[in-house]
Order: C-alpha cells, then sequence, then structure tokens
C-alpha cells in the first residue's frame, strides 16, 4: 500500500486524474442483494495524535512534539486515515457514487483540530474528484467539515452542561458495586500517584495518564522503565471502567449516547416515509472522540469493555429487505488503526443481524431522551456542574 500512495501522488503531482477500478467493486459485508442500502452513518475517533495531555513526572512534560504539536494528528496517523477513506471508497462507492455532493454526504466533527483534520484526511482518500470535479492541480477536492463549539456540543462529545446527568453519575461512583472496584484498584492509584507525581484518585485518572502513554508510544518515543510493570496491564482495568463508568446505566446513556442515537433513528424514519432532507442525502461522517463511539454503542447495549484506540469506528447501514418492503438496521464494528481490518458484524441484543427499524426502536427507548434539555435540569438546585475534562 506504501508503494501505492507513492504512485497516487505522482500522478496526482502530474495534474492527471486517477481512477481505480477496485474502488467501485462490492466491497465485503455489504448487505445481500435482496437488500437495498438506504442510508450509512460513519462515526469516527480522530486518528493517531501526539499527547493532548501530560503529567508531573512526564520525561516529554516539555516536548513540542514537533512537528505536529500537542494534541495534533501525527504523519502516519494523517497517511492511515487517508487509507481509511480508500477503504471507504471502497466499501461504499457502489452505494454513494463517484460525484461529490453536499446533498448527498454530509460532515460534522467536534470543534478540535484533530478531528475537523481526521475528517479532512478521511475525505481525501474518499472524495478524489471524478471527471468534471478535477480541477486541474491536485487529485483532491475540498470537502465542507462541519462543527459546533464545544461548549455547546451534546451531539458528538456532549460537554454541554447536564446537571442531571452529573447527579446521576455520583448516584452511581456511590453504589457498592463501584466502591468496591475503586477500593481494589486503590493501591494500584497509590503506586501510581508516587510515581507519576499526579494525584490518582478514579479510574479516569488512571485513563488520563494510559491515553498519555498511548500517545507517547504511537509517536515512536521510548516510555520510561516504570512502565513496564504498570502499561498497559495493571492500567487496563480502571481505564476500560472509566468508559463504562460514563454510561454505566440506561440513564447514564440517556443523556451521552442517546441524542445521537435519537439523530441517526429520526433520519432512518425520515427515509422510511419518504421525508429525508435533502432527499438525496446518502450518508453521514462523524468524526468525535473514544467517548463518542463508546457512548452511541453503550447506548444500544453492544460496547463490550476495551480500550477505544485511535481511529475507532463505527457504521451503521439501514436498508430495506425489497421481498418483504421491512427497513432495518446493521452494525459493524472496528477497534483499528489498520484500514484493511475487516469490520466485524454487531448484534443488537434482542433483535437480529438485520434488526428491523420498529423493532430497534421499542428496544432503545429507554436511552432516547425526549427533550435532552429539560431532561437536564437539577433535580438540586444548588447542584453545581463540574467544570468538564479535557477532550
Amino acid at each position: 500500500m506504501f508503494w501505492q500512495l507513492i504512485a497516487v501522488a505522482i500522478v496526482a503531482a502530474s495534474g492527471q486524474r486517477i481512477d481505480n477500478p477496485q474502488w467501485n467493486r462490492r466491497p465485503t459485508g455489504d448487505p445481500p442483494r435482496n437488500r437495498e442500502l438506504k442510508l450509512i452513518h460513519i462515526i469516527y475517533r480522530h486518528g493517531i495524535r501526539t499527547p493532548a495531555d501530560t503529567y508531573p513526572n512526564d520525561p516529554y512534560a516539555n516536548s513540542e512534539f514537533y512537528p505536529s504539536g500537542w494534541g495534533q494528528l501525527t504523519n502516519d496517523g494523517k497517511r492511515k486515515l487517508f487509507e481509511h477513506g480508500l477503504f471507504l471508497r471502497n466499501r461504499y462507492g457502489h452505494f454513494i457514487g463517484t460525484h461529490y455532493s453536499p446533498d448527498i454526504y454530509y460532515v460534522q466533527t467536534t470543534g478540535v483540530d484533530r478531528t475537523k483534520m481526521t475528517a479532512q484526511c478521511i475525505n481525501a482518500g474518499f472524495w478524489a474528484p471524478n471527471n468534471d470535479q478535477y480541477w486541474g492541480i491536485l487529485n483532491w477536492q475540498p470537502i465542507p467539515v462541519n462543527s459546533e463549539p464545544l461548549d455547546t456540543d451534546n451531539l458528538l462529545l456532549v460537554r454541554r452542561p447536564c446537571p442531571q446527568y452529573h447527579l446521576e453519575l455520583e448516584k452511581v461512583e456511590h453504589s457498592p458495586e463501584i466502591q468496591r472496584q475503586l477500593q481494589e484498584e486503590g493501591p494500584l492509584f497509590t503506586e501510581l500517584s508516587r510515581i507519576t507525581g499526579k494525584n490518582i484518585k478514579n479510574f479516569e485518572d488512571v485513563q488520563d495518564v494510559y491515553t498519555t502513554l498511548m500517545a507517547e508510544e504511537a509517536f515512536g518515543l521510548p516510555l520510561p522503565d516504570w512502565t513496564r510493570q504498570y502499561y498497559p496491564h495493571r492500567m487496563l482495568k480502571s481505564t476500560e471502567l472509566s468508559f463504562v463508568l460514563n454510561v454505566y446505566n440506561d440513564r447514564l446513556s440517556r443523556f451521552k449516547g442517546g441524542v445521537l442515537l435519537k439523530k441517526m433513528i429520526e433520519d432512518w424514519k425520515s427515509v422510511a416515509d419518504g421525508t429525508l432532507k435533502p432527499k438525496q442525502r446518502k450518508a453521514f461522517l462523524y468524526i468525535g472522540h473514544d467517548t463518542t463511539v463508546v457512548n452511541i454503542l453503550s447506548a444500544l447495549k453492544l460496547w463490550h469493555p476495551q480500550v477505544p484506540g485511535f481511529a475507532i469506528n463505527t457504521f451503521f447501514e439501514f436498508s430495506q429487505d425489497l421481498n418483504t418492503k421491512e427497513y432495518g438496521v446493521e452494525v459493524f464494528f472496528r477497534n483499528s488503526t489498520d484500514p484493511h481490518a475487516v469490520p466485524y458484524q454487531l448484534t443488537i441484543p434482542n433483535c437480529e443481524k438485520f434488526c428491523p427499524l420498529d423493532r430497534l426502536i421499542q428496544l432503545t427507548s429507554s436511552v432516547v431522551p425526549d427533550d435532552w434539555e429539560e431532561e437536564c435540569k437539577s433535580d438540586d438546585p444548588n447542584f453545581t456542574v463540574p467544570p468538564p475534562r479535557p477532550p
């Protein structure tokens, strides 16, 4: 693939269009021929990045992470994301076509540099200009990327203030089960506090150090000697629990993953009743963070404890059975930066791999908010929402 990319760059620089017949072949995992694909939602975490945070005893705390900078995509991350775009072209080219239109394809990210850049890298591989869209300089075309400010986003990162969510989370944190697990991990917290110089008091604090080490490792930096005894194995359970805890039950999922799920359900219903606008829309690309993918899959009871890697992604394929005329959804998942990894098909509990839309709506009613803003209002008028962590 490396030499293929070099060839692409050479041809692009020469001002020629690139036509790869393999990009339009029928992909593995596509709906069977008795189903017609109608709409896809593609959800990604941003690609491989440099550390976005550090800890007091980090030997790289004063690094500039040249040439990327703090919290930015690495060159390796950019290359892999471009190849992810080629994968999407191979998988969905037959459905989405080769002529880009904003009516067909919509992109939204969080208001963070690395998610916007991720979208651009994926789009470069997904939407090479074709025929009359080729503009004579690069084999690339600009694709609009929409985003919301972090403090108002409740679709992908869900950082808009929601007091009732934090009250519900406090209840879970004080439950006997979570207190037991905090006690079990207590020795790890103490040891890591001593080693890192950071006050490690809960699962999320462990995750902060874990993800810093993961980013430094991905950047090719040698990790400190102490990490051999802790990273990744001893830190794994707490890191996994940090993601599970935030969407531990239906009530928490309703606030975190429920908004995006509600948006997708509304899109699917609009396709089914012929009211989707614009009517030509075939795909949404959403780029967020690790929690973006964890939250949506948790809302569907599809998340199993693991560390969400860079570029973790999930695809929702909405299609119609041509025999029964029934509409339904299939879910595919990859926790890998490898653009050639085959997505694994998931089965929504109490449904089939092709889950009928009406059944899915019924199964998810407990995690889809009726009015998110109203439900977020606090039961306790004196409660203060804690400041959000950095994304």
